[in-house]
C-alpha cells in the first residue's frame, strides 16, 4: 500500500507545483525593458527597444523593468522646451513605420511631412487635394489621406485622415503634428517632468 501511495504523493505535489510554475512564467513574460538615453540636446528619451538607441549613445544608455500594466497606463515622450514629441506607429497599406509627432492640441487633423508620406509609400495620386488654414490665419494646400491606422502606446486609431503638408525651414526634430482628430479620441495627462504620456480609462 505504502509503494501505491507514494506515486499518488507525488502527483498531488506536482500538481499543486504545476500553478506556480506558470505564474512565474507569465509574469516573467509581463516584464519588459524600457532603455534611456541622453542626447546631444541633453534631452531624455525614453524607448522600448535597445535598437531604437542611436549607437553613439548605446553605452551611456540606462535600463529600467517595466510591467505590462505600466507599459498600458504610460507612453514615454520626448520634451524639449514647451514641445513634446511622440512616438507613433503608422500604417499605410503594405508599410508600417515608426515616427515622432508633435503633440499640437490646435490642430484639428494630424499631419505629417512629405518625407514621412514617402516613408509610407504614400503618392500624390493616393491623396485628395485640400486647403486648410494655419495658426496664423494663413490658408495653405494639403493633400489629405486615410491611413490604415495610427497607433500611440496602448492606443490606436484605425482609418484616421491625416494631412500631407510641407515642413519649411531647419530641420524640427519630428514628422508631422499628431492632432485631435486622434488626441480627442482619448483621456490623457501630460508629464513633463517624467516625460510621459498617462493614459486615463473612460
Amino acid at each position: 500500500m505504502m509503494l501505491s501511495a507514494y506515486p499518488k504523493r507525488r502527483l498531488f505535489h506536482l500538481l499543486l507545483i504545476l500553478p506556480v510554475i506558470t505564474l512565474i512564467i507569465t509574469l516573467e513574460m509581463a516584464v519588459a525593458d524600457i532603455f534611456q538615453y541622453t542626447d546631444k540636446d541633453g534631452t531624455l528619451v525614453m524607448v522600448d527597444d535597445e535598437g531604437k538607441i542611436p549607437p553613439q549613445y548605446r553605452k551611456k544608455s540606462k535600463s529600467s523593468r517595466s510591467s505590462a500594466d505600466r507599459s498600458e497606463k504610460y507612453t514615454g515622450v520626448t520634451v524639449r522646451g514647451n514641445k513634446v514629441l511622440v512616438p507613433v506607429t503608422i500604417s499605410f497599406r503594405s508599410e508600417t513605420v515608426q515616427a515622432r509627432l508633435l503633440l499640437d492640441t490646435g490642430a484639428g487633423i494630424t499631419t505629417i511631412s512629405p518625407r514621412l508620406a514617402n516613408r509610407l509609400g504614400i503618392r500624390p495620386e493616393h491623396t485628395t487635394r485640400t486647403v486648410g488654414r494655419v495658426a496664423d490665419g494663413s490658408y495653405i494646400s494639403a493633400n489629405n489621406i486615410i491611413v490604415d491606422y495610427l497607433q500611440v502606446g496602448p492606443k490606436t486609431k484605425q482609418s484616421i485622415e491625416v494631412a500631407v503638408l510641407p515642413m519649411n525651414g531647419p530641420e524640427m526634430g519630428f514628422d508631422g503634428l499628431l492632432g485631435m482628430n486622434f488626441l480627442g479620441d482619448f483621456r490623457y495627462h501630460i508629464n513633463l517632468g517624467g516625460q510621459t504620456i498617462e493614459w486615463v480609462n473612460h
